[in-house]
């Protein structure tokens, strides 16, 4: 044990000298994360508040109708009504941003309305701009419509409920912490996975090829203590290196959430309920197994490897395979079952979904650490199987 412990410390200076290692462990998870998520929100609300606050140029094609829809339209503050716009060319307008939404009046609008029919308008649109406009000018026409509506049944004696006979009310039967842990627990393996299989990537590669590269694998061969001693020493700098930048991109995240001006005080509470000292733990522990799993793979293909380039073109790819199980955590209908509970990464992405909501079935989640320890155990033979052969070592 002492010659383990011996390695992982040695190991383990020499991983934080590295840079490249410093910058995807613990850089890039407790910075770069939370930057980003700051700077997409604020793009994102600033971008939304100018969108709901403009004055949107709304073109009219009358046809001669509708003076009752476009003295509506008209009244609208934050409308302009651009009158005279012809039918052709209309769409490059809207295209160039000269014109925000296009409503043309049918022909024979009045005649509709004035017989009881129902009259159209057509709302030309740029989906680009997330449909905003285009809802603003609908509610407009809604409006009318609502008063147009209001005016036939006034004058037949009709009131609004003979229309409506039956009102269907909704209720969820989750919570609001259950619902906002559902979303957010979807999500948040698919950052906090991706970043503990980066974060033991570097250190799997420099312990083993970088070893190759320097040349300094073979002296480490000769110090007195096992193979399997200087293995262990090694994996567990792998597994640590990626738990720290799981655990970390997870801290930068809440830190981003609670320190951010635009979150609102419902979603902060929400927040504090569900990222309990339990909640935490229990994600942890999820990522010790999951992550040894991770460095079954990942040293096998670094003990192979003849150069740190060789290494990272054979890991890299690994990436885009641990995304796949990991959408099956974000997609609705999938849930946290006998069957799920036993397939790496889609285990731990849907039960953090469970835990962060607060529903999970401890038994299915027994069923969780058991298929990881079976995986983080498989992963370690392949390790030892590798590192045992002279012909990987010393494959040069």
């Amino acid at each position: 044990m002492g010659n383990i412990i011996t390695i992982f410390k040695k190991e383990m200076l020499d991983m934080l000298r590295d840079r490249r290692t410093v910058l995807t462990m613990i850089v890039m998870p407790i910075v770069l994360m939370p930057l980003m998520i700051s700077i997409l929100s604020k793009v994102t609300s600033d971008r939304m508040k100018e969108a709901q606050e403009k004055i949107i140029k709304i073109g009219v094609i009358a046809n001669d109708n509708g003076a009752g829809l476009q003295d509506r339209l008209k009244l609208k503050k934050d409308v302009k009504i651009i009158d005279g716009i012809s039918k052709d060319g209309f769409e490059e307008l809207i295209r160039n941003d000269s014109l925000d939404v296009v409503v043309e009046i049918n022909e024979n609008f009045d005649q509709e309305l004035s017989g009881g029919n129902t009259a159209k308008v057509k709302v030309f649109y740029d989906s680009t701009d997330e449909g905003i406009y285009k809802k603003r000018a609908e509610d407009i026409i809604e409006e009318y419509n609502i008063k147009v509506l209001n005016a036939r049944l006034d004058s037949v004696g009709i009131n609004q409920a003979m229309i409506n006979p039956i009102e269907a009310s909704q209720q969820d039967v989750y919570t609001d912490k259950e619902s906002f842990g559902k979303m957010a627990g979807g999500m948040l393996p698919y950052v906090f996975v991706l970043f503990c299989l980066m974060g033991a990537m570097y250190p799997a590669i420099d312990l083993f090829t970088g070893e190759k590269e320097r040349g300094t694998i073979e002296t480490i061969l000769t110090v007195p203590a096992s193979r399997i001693q200087i293995l262990i020493g090694k994996l567990l700098v792998v597994v640590i290196s990626g738990v720290i930048s799981g655990v970390l991109v997870i801290f930068g995240m809440y830190l981003t959430l609670i320190f951010h001006p635009d979150v609102p005080p419902m979603v902060l509470n929400i927040v504090n309920q569900i990222l309990t000292p339990f909640n935490i733990g229990m994600i942890i522990l999820m990522l010790i197994p999951l992550t040894t799993f991770f460095a079954g793979i990942l040293i096998p293909i670094s003990i192979y490897s003849k150069s740190f380039k060789e290494a990272q073109s054979l890991i890299t790819p690994l990436t885009f395979v641990a995304i796949f199980p990991l959408i099956i955590g974000m997609l609705p209908g999938f849930k946290l079952t006998v069957l799920t509970a036993l397939i790496p990464v889609a285990n731990v992405a849907l039960a953090t979904k469970e835990i962060i909501a607060g529903t999970i079935d401890y038994g299915l989640l027994g069923l969780v650490f058991l298929s990881l320890f079976v995986f983080a155990t498989i992963g370690i033979g392949m390790c030892v199987k590798w590192f045992s052969s002279e012909g990987n070592i010393l494959r040069t």
